[in-house]
């Protein structure tokens, strides 16, 4: 079978990736300083933590570094060397979460981030670069944001993530094509292709130190002797094998974006805006042919600060104006959820959660479809007012028990239209009107199982002229903390219809008790 290619069909060639690498070089020093925990610049300053008995340094300041102080260092060896080091013990966790951080901010730039921890970002910014006017200007706004904030940062930019991380860390230029990798990456140390310390120690004792001495070398040779991870990692620095990376959060299907050029404050600009991208979303879904049940939307602070709003449907829509009616009900009833601070720079929608559109003929369809449309629209709009929590639907429940046969269920999405109500002619087997627990009521019949004749119910009398029974339902056999019970549908001469049961049965042990289940409308 022949294959058709992209550009005999006359189809858009899929772009090709790109890859930015952003290394925090100082992440758990420029964290404690933006906490004004470290001395002056000018002193020289580490970090270390315990490593099988010993003391080792995690990271260094520039003055340390002046002072020939490096990381890996024994503590008690930069002591020697510079008497006047101030050391503090590091703090994992709280650098963890800053670089956490650091990866939610960059979700301006990209929905799809990869924590490269203990210090470092992978941003797949294939297809974005021109939203902020090419690679060079993301590269140097994503760096000036970062050194303003307070961190110092490296970024590049390469066709795969291993060459980015490469030049991010040892490299000079900041964004290199395919064509460039060997000639780039070649002069660059072994360090760059992110080898075991052991692997490197191997190949410099063989006298390997630059990245072009193992381009071309004898493939089962080298495998043999730095391990098949080198090699996997060379062919990954090269784009000759895939890397699988794990984004931080579920990169969306669909979603859409707006950089803008003065920030925006007020919540009508906020929906103004909003509307906008609404918009551009929902032509993507009709081209996809695709629905969405839930929307989030990313509004980027100029403090550097992420607020997001969600909102649930409980079908797939493709209406804008639906929902924007849902964003304006949500930020309305508490505007000041958006604390917007300097303002808003930057918004994205996305589709957190899609499903085909099923068409159907909405001309035709019954008076009770149309209802239902509008019932769901209204469901839709209490829940985005209240909170998803606030509305409960009534669930049926596999039970034949009356009191256990129906429960309230938080989650209201329905993807159908109730079943059709039975004819006008058929009989309600149930009233709409339930009781949770029976009510007891005084009750004279006929014995054994005739039905009752007359009832007193909240000190009224009820005569019945008609009466449809008996209806058996025995007690669950696992729990049987009920007799069984026969029910009755009866009306008294007022044409009142309730629903009658009588717990245990004559000629039993016990007492015979009647109660009221329900009333019918």
């Amino acid at each position: 079978m022949s294959t058709i290619s992209a550009k005999e069909k006359n189809l858009p060639a899929p772009p090709r990736e790109r890859w930015m690498a952003l290394w925090l070089s100082q992440l758990s020093i420029d964290r404690l300083r933006r906490l004004g925990r470290t001395p002056p610049d000018d002193q020289p300053f580490a970090l270390y933590v315990k490593v099988r008995g010993a003391y080792v340094l995690t990271a260094v300041n520039s003055a340390a570094r002046k002072a020939r102080i490096m990381a890996d260092h024994a503590l008690t060896d930069a002591r020697a060397i510079c008497p006047s080091l101030v050391a503090q013990e590091a703090e994992p966790e709280p650098d963890a979460r800053a670089l956490d951080d650091v990866a939610a901010w960059c979700d301006r730039f990209t929905p799809v981030v990869v924590v490269d921890a203990p210090d470092g970002l992978f941003l797949d910014v294939t297809g974005c670069a021109h939203l902020f006017g090419g690679e060079t200007q993301l590269l140097r706004e994503a760096v000036g944001r970062l050194r303003q904030q307070g961190f110092i940062a490296r970024a590049a930019i390469a066709p795969n993530p291993g060459a980015a991380w490469a030049l991010a860390h040892f490299g000079e230029r900041i964004a290199i094509g395919e064509e460039d990798l060997a000639r780039t990456l070649g002069p660059l140390p072994l360090q760059a292709l992110r080898l075991a310390p052991d692997a490197i120690a191997l190949m410099r004792r063989l006298g390997i130190k630059r990245v072009a001495q193992i381009l071309e070398a004898p493939r089962a040779p080298f495998t043999a002797r730095a391990g098949q991870n080198a090699l996997l990692r060379l062919d990954q620095a090269m784009g000759r094998a895939p890397e699988a990376l794990t984004p931080r959060r579920p990169p969306p299907m669909l979603y859409a974006m707006r950089r803008l050029a003065e920030p925006i404050l007020t919540l009508d600009a906020v929906l103004t805006v909003t509307g906008d991208i609404i918009e551009e979303l929902c032509a993507r879904l009709d081209a996809a042919g695709l629905g969405v049940r839930r929307l989030q939307l990313f509004l980027f602070g100029v403090d550097s600060k992420v607020r997001g709003i969600d909102v649930a449907m409980s079908r797939p829509e493709q209406n804008a104006q639906v929902m924007l009616r849902l964003f304006r009900e949500r930020l309305g009833a508490d505007p000041k959820s958006l604390n917007a601070e300097f303002g808003f720079e930057t918004l994205r929608l996305e589709a957190a959660d899609t499903a085909p559109i099923r068409f159907h003929a909405t001309d035709l369809a019954p008076a009770s479809k149309r209802d239902w449309d509008l019932e769901i629209r209204a469901l839709d709009t209490i829940a985005a007012r209240l909170g998803p929590g606030a509305v409960a639907r009534v669930q049926p429940a596999d039970l034949h028990a009356p009191q256990r046969a129906t429960r309230f269920s938080k989650k209201v999405a329905k993807t159908a239209p109730p079943t059709a109500p039975p004819p006008e002619d058929s009989v309600m087997r149930r009233p709409l009107c339930l009781f949770a627990q029976g009510q007891p009521i005084e009750a004279l019949a006929t014995v054994p199982d005739g039905p009752p004749l007359r009832f007193r119910w909240r000190r009224i009398l009820h005569e019945i002229v008609c009466a449809e029974g008996p209806e058996r339902i025995a007690p669950d056999w696992l729990r049987m903390e009920t007799q069984t019970r026969d029910y009755y549908r009866v009306e008294d001469k007022n044409g009142r219809r309730f629903w009658l049961y009588r717990e245990g049965l004559y000629g039993e042990d016990g007492q015979v008790r009647w109660f009221i289940q329900g009333a019918f409308a």
